[in-house]
Formats: C-alpha cells, structure tokens, sequence
C-alpha cells in the first residue's frame, strides 16, 4: 500500500502541470503501480467485463452459462476475436475457483474450434496476460482466441534464449517448491457389481 510519504511524492509530480499534463503524468505514475495501489489513489474503478455480466455494456455474446461468458471483442485483433472470461471477478487465473477455472478452458477448447470453423481461420492463438508486463490490458482474467490468417499483421513470438542446465534446475526446484499440493481426492470402494446382483436376486 502506498505510504502518505508516496502519496505526497506524486502530488509533487503533478503540482504545476497544465490540466492535459497531469493527465499525461497521472497515467504514467499509474502504470508503475499495483491494482491495490491504483485503488488506494484514485478509487475503485468499475469493471468492463463484470459490467457486461451485468448487461450493463451491450455486446455480442457466443457463449454464456453459470460460471463462464464469450463475447466478440469490439476491437479484434482479427475477424472473430473472442473474449472468454470467469463471470466471478478475478484480475488474476490463481484468483479464480478450480472448478471455474476447469470450465473456463473446457469452454475455451470447444470455441476455438467453433470460431476456427465459423471464421474459417487458418489458425488460432489462445491468449492469456497476466500483469502490466507481459499485456495485461483487463483487471479481469480474460482468454484471447484470435484466428490468425495469412498476413494478418498479429505478432505472437520472442526470440529463444539460451538454457543453462544448472539453472533450469535451480528454476525447476524453486516452481516445483511453490505449487500448491493438491486434496487428495477420497475413493470410494468400487462394489463388485455380481456379487450385488447375486445378493439381491432370492
């Protein structure tokens, strides 16, 4: 959370400024922020994407059930861009329930291929940013399909680094550390289904 020591800092930065500056200022001191900070500053910002499970925004809705919504995007990278995202807000994939997050890629699969089909695409990218970095433009967790033509101008890619051993290693020990155990799950005994029948028939 922002101290009122950095809250002060930033009033210094905008001190001064013609109007339209401080826009410009204000936006760029946003970006360096967390969500939480962000808030703490300028208030809690309404979400586009919990507006539109509201009904609040129109759109073009292709798929909806109890945990789950797909909607064109309005501006698509290419024909037939969808957006598919958790009705439950969560600005983050560890936010959100495993039983929707389950359903969120079930659904995910089952559209790519319909919009593949629907578009006739010639491939598909699935999407997925997480923070400011790497894209995130949504405070909300939110699944690109795009279908991809020949020269269709979108740039998915990096160019590959090198690996050390030693390193992937280190990398693999410090994630495999980190990863939540999973419940495990109860099995119930499976009857033998003769000797049920055998005991119920006189």
């Amino acid at each position: 959370m922002l101290t009122p020591d950095k809250i002060e800092e930033i009033k210094q930065q905008l001190v001064g400024l013609a109007p339209e500056e401080q826009q410009k200022k204000l936006k760029e001191i946003l970006q360096t922020l967390s969500p939480e900070e962000r808030e703490q500053l300028v208030g809690k910002q309404e979400c586009p994407f919990c507006l539109i499970v509201q009904g609040q925004i129109p759109t073009k809705r292709v798929y909806e059930d109890a945990k789950v919504m797909a909607v064109l995007d309005i501006r698509p990278a290419t024909k037939g861009h969808t957006l598919v995202f958790p009705k439950e807000h969560a600005m983050f994939l560890h936010q959100v329930p495993d039983d929707t997050v389950r359903q969120l890629f079930s659904v995910v699969a089952k559209l790519s291929n319909a919009v593949f089909e629907a578009v006739q695409a010639e491939g598909t990218n699935i999407v997925l940013s997480q923070g400011q970095l790497a894209g995130q433009a949504s405070p909300h967790v939110l699944v690109n399909i795009i279908p991809r033509f020949k020269e269709d101008k979108v740039a998915v890619g990096w160019q590959p680094g090198k690996s050390d051993d030693a390193d992937l290693e280190k990398i693999a020990e410090e994630v495999k550390k980190r990863v939540p155990k999973e419940k495990p799950v109860e099995k119930k005994p499976v009857s033998n289904v003769r000797e049920e029948l055998t005991r119920r028939i006189p």
